[in-house]
């Protein structure tokens, strides 16, 4: 018996010393001091996880993006998946990475469209469901948006290759999914400076070089996402920014607008670019309420703002030979809007058409306090005009039309995440083959009927984390019957419920 019970003992410490081993084996593969790198970054991460806390504050009031930030993972531990930006880190032993992270956007859900008939709403759902890698529908009509990861990186003494093509829709570029971190490469400072002749060393410098960089839609949904998720990594600071070719004179606005002076950012460089730090934030997401809401804040957009003067009905043409692009012009434009008119009428609210100019505005700053202040809703045809409905506040109508021969999510998603009231009208084009659009003058009348001039209820994603004012919570309670109030579009996904768990 004693012979047994030595003999179990010596099994069960061999099997736990093995599990020690194999433990440690595993373990060493996600250690920093195997790769040869230092075990913590040059960096100062307390430093950048205080810049966080800082980004999400205005004052003592929580900024409502805060809300929706993602996770922030910087260290290589054991479990994390070998693809994550602090285990990648450890494997670029030919550049000086001086933080990494990875970023675990927190899912949601955006609501389906409104709809004036339920063609629409069957023509928009096949749309929906053909486009892969946006988010799934359910059948409950809702999209989910789940599983969306960014990374951050930060290089120190390195060039930056300029690609050979700029602004092109390529997987390399910037938010592009084979994105590479290859044309990084270090350089030795003294032996640079040592050279006659030798080019200039920026003090800290970011990669933009996403598609059409220089157009007015993608610089607001691709430009902004890259600069918002590293936003932080350069804060205080007035980095350069290495992107493609040069814009309309508005979309030098939005740069300055941004905090970016002309002679910051870097059009189309023929010679690589060198840094003492270099954020390269390429691997960032296209569809997410904190990178649109950290965009808003950044122009000090207020998107909860209150307004007594929000009355204007703004109609966005693509028939006044503005529109850079060809078709989806409305073809009865006259007679749409004069049923428009009529309707406003009617109602005798004191609600004004407007058919949109951009040169009625001597600066960006000038447009965007006017839509923020003055506009109640958006109306016309899938086209560039259409963003501005960005800078018009939470519970703002937009009303989008469509041919089905060119479907757009973009206006869709972005009115979403940003609580505004969106609605779709899909129509046959007028010619085979074509783009242009025939609307029946109903089918918006239906909609501005039901929905124009409906306030919208809190944000009951953000809630419990206190950024909403009293004043706000007391001028929705006052409200006798939140059930004839706009629902919000936006809502957080998680598979569990619960009390406790604020949902």
């Amino acid at each position: 018996m004693v012979f047994l019970s030595i003999r179990r003992s010596f099994s069960i410490l061999a099997g736990f010393t093995t599990f020690i081993l194999l433990s440690g084996t595993v373990y060493n593969f996600h250690d920093r001091s195997t790769r040869g790198l230092p075990i913590t970054y040059e960096y100062e991460t307390r430093r950048i996880e205080e810049y966080r806390r800082l980004s999400t504050r205005d004052g003592n009031r929580l900024l409502p993006s805060a809300a929706w930030s993602p996770l922030s993972l910087n260290e290589c531990i054991f479990g994390m998946p070998a693809h994550y930006a602090p285990c990648v880190a450890q494997k670029l032993s030919s550049k000086k990475v001086l933080y990494a992270e990875e970023l675990l956007y927190p899912a949601f859900e955006i609501r389906q469209p409104r709809f004036a008939v339920e063609e629409h709403k069957d023509r928009w759902r096949n749309a929906a469901l053909r486009a892969k890698e946006r988010g799934t529908l359910q059948d409950s009509g809702w999209l989910v948006y789940k599983g969306q990861s960014g990374q951050n990186f930060v290089f120190g003494n390195v060039s930056y290759t300029h690609p050979k093509r700029y602004d092109s829709w390529s997987p390399e570029a910037c938010m592009g999914s084979l994105v590479s971190s290859e044309d990084i490469r270090s350089f030795d400072p003294e032996q640079v400076v040592a050279v006659p002749g030798h080019p200039a060393i920026r003090q800290s410098a970011i990669v933009v070089l996403s598609p059409d960089s220089n157009s007015f839609q993608h610089h607001l949904d691709r430009v902004t996402h890259i600069l918002m998720q590293g936003s932080y990594l350069t804060f205080g600071e007035h980095p350069h920014v290495i992107t493609g070719k040069r814009g309309t004179a508005f979309v030098d606005q939005l740069w300055e607008g941004l905090g970016y002076r002309p002679e910051r950012v870097l059009h189309s460089q023929k010679e690589d670019t060198y840094a003492e730090k270099l954020i390269f934030s390429c691997r960032a997401v296209l569809v997410h309420p904190w990178l649109s809401l950290k965009t808003l804040e950044a122009f000090s957009i207020d998107y909860m703002k209150e307004s007594s003067t929000r009355n204007k009905i703004v109609y966005m043409s693509r028939s006044n030979g503005r529109a850079k692009n060809g078709g989806r012009k409305v073809l009865n434009e006259p007679d749409l809007l004069n049923a428009i008119r009529k309707l406003l009428e009617e109602r005798d609210k004191g609600e004004e058409l407007v058919v949109f100019n951009e040169k009625d505005f001597a600066t960006a700053s000038d447009l965007f306090e006017w839509f923020n202040s003055n506009v109640m809703a958006v109306v016309g045809p899938h086209g560039g005009a259409m963003y501005h409905h960005r800078w018009a506040a939470r519970g703002t109508l937009i009303i989008e039309f469509m041919p089905t021969s060119f479907t757009s999510m973009a206006i869709f998603e972005e009115a979403s995440v940003l609580s505004q009231t969106y609605a779709a009208v899909i129509v046959e084009p007028s010619g085979s083959g074509g783009k242009d659009m025939i609307i029946d003058p109903e089918y918006v009348l239906s909609l501005l009927s039901r929905h124009l001039g409906v306030k919208m209820r809190r944000p009951r994603h953000a809630e419990h984390m206190g950024f909403l004012s009293d004043e706000i919570h007391d001028d929705v309670d006052d409200v006798e019957n939140e059930s004839s109030l706009a629902e919000d579009p936006l809502k957080v996904s998680y598979q569990w419920g619960g009390k406790e768990l604020g949902l």
